[in-house]
């Protein structure tokens, strides 16, 4: 195919025109399907990541997702956020039948933090109250509201909402607490009850977290945390938000994250992988939660709320989840991903950590395993190298969590191309220890 640019001036004109906040790559994508990605010279790469942290969840261009946006685009795209709008109904009933128990009140949003700066607004507005109490290394957005609920990196030379405060996460590889798991006493869980007692005004409306830690380097709490911080929330009467942006829709190896610990959460907030590539997230709410009243008072309105053009798809994202057991083979796969893994670990002393819950896996590089010294720029090496040779993994690329490589590929991907990119970062982390 004959583009307008070479690769060259594509990379120069990006570089003058394009707002970069968030790094910069020189490669030209051009195309995709399923696992793969191709640039603007035809080379293909393995994509571990699902296109930025896992919109590509069901894999690049997926057929079906193709067909909703055509054939909705032809009848309407947009819409009134007041009005009946058929695919928004039709994807709540949909959704309606695999969120938690009691979860059917949804609201339609087109990015994550637009849903959880909702899902906030709302909790503050059921309560009656106005604190929000969240994670260290936490990211729930890019909000001026959110930056104060997540890692600090984000928000240098921002300021902070007074009364959003936050508690050490459940890392167990870098316990705050300087303790070893199990025989912890889950400090990090009732450091909840120690906020709400001691560090607030006693005025917290939620305690919002993920499942499992993104961008704070993929961290997994332990199978009790949970059921303590749902126990402390019922007993403050603080509402439990649970993060599902980057953990829903299968990705861990269950339809969503927190069904690993056995918890129902007041809200949930859903997105990413939700609209097979096509911007929409939402939140959604325990019934009971959603008085009349609440509804009838008009506090949050998006232009683009649930439009036709983004609901459509991520309907098709459902049934495409629920046809292709996309969980199932998520924790297939993630088990595949996780064995050859932890040989690699014996290989490679670089090799701290690992962590994973279906094919939601992360990678902690460290200098030294005894003093677990972060080895943040050989983490960064090892991206650059695993992309030239045609493999796409992520990196938390954070002051004190950059040296976790994120591995999250489409859920569709197999084992044969699993085995293509582990061999290809069995020879980088080997090349790059060289050099350590």
């Amino acid at each position: 195919m004959k583009y307008k640019y070479t690769e060259k001036e594509y990379i120069e004109k990006d570089k003058r025109y394009i707002f970069h906040t968030w790094g910069f790559s020189p490669l030209v994508q051009m195309e995709g399907k399923g696992c793969i990605l191709k640039d603007i010279n035809g080379k293909e790469y393995i994509d571990c990541l699902s296109q930025m942290a896992g919109p590509a969840g069901v894999g690049i261009s997926h057929p079906k997702v193709v067909t909703a946006v055509k054939e909705q685009v032809e009848k309407l795209a947009c819409g009134m956020a007041w009005a009946v709008n058929i695919p928004r109904v039709e994807l709540a009933e949909k959704l309606a039948k695999i969120t938690p128990p009691g979860m059917t009140k949804f609201f339609f949003a087109t990015t994550g933090g637009e849903s959880n700066e909702f899902a906030l607004k709302t909790a503050m507005k059921i309560t009656k109250k106005k604190e929000i109490i969240s994670v260290y290394l936490a990211f729930h957005g890019q909000t001026i509201a959110l930056l104060s609920l997540g890692h600090p990196w984000h928000r240098v030379g921002m300021p902070t909402v007074p009364g959003f405060r936050q508690i050490p996460p459940p890392y167990c590889y870098r316990c705050s607490y300087g303790k070893s798991y199990p025989n912890c006493d889950l400090e990090c869980a009732k450091a909840l009850e120690n906020m709400i007692q001691f560090g607030s005004y006693h005025d917290v409306a939620a305690f919002i977290m993920e499942p499992i830690l993104g961008m704070g380097g993929h961290i997994v709490p332990p199978k009790e945390y949970f059921k303590i911080i749902r126990k402390i929330c019922d007993r403050y009467g603080v509402l439990f938000i649970t993060d599902e942006i980057q953990t829903g829709f299968g990705r861990t190896g269950k339809m969503w994250g927190i069904e690993h610990y056995n918890v129902v959460p007041d809200i949930m907030v859903i997105g990413k992988a939700m609209g097979g590539g096509i911007p929409v997230s939402a939140a959604v709410f325990k019934d009971e939660l959603v008085a009349p009243e609440l509804e009838e008072d008009p506090y949050h309105v998006y232009t683009n709320q649930g439009i036709p053009l983004s609901c459509a798809p991520a309907s098709a994202v459902v049934d495409i989840v629920l046809e292709e057991d996309l969980p199932g083979k998520a924790e297939k796969i993630g088990k595949f991903w996780y064995e050859r893994l932890k040989e690699l670990q014996k290989k490679h002393s670089i090799i701290g950590d690992i962590r994973a819950k279906g094919l939601y896996i992360g990678i902690e590089l460290v200098k030294d395993r005894k003093t677990k010294q972060r080895a943040s720029q050989e983490a960064l090496q090892v991206l650059q190298e695993c992309q030239k040779r045609g493999v796409l993994f992520a990196i938390s690329n954070k002051p004190g969590v950059g040296n976790v490589i994120k591995i999250k590929p489409p859920m569709v991907i197999t084992e044969e191309l699993s085995s293509k990119a582990l061999q290809v970062l069995d020879e980088v982390l080997g090349v790059v220890e060289k050099h350590m």
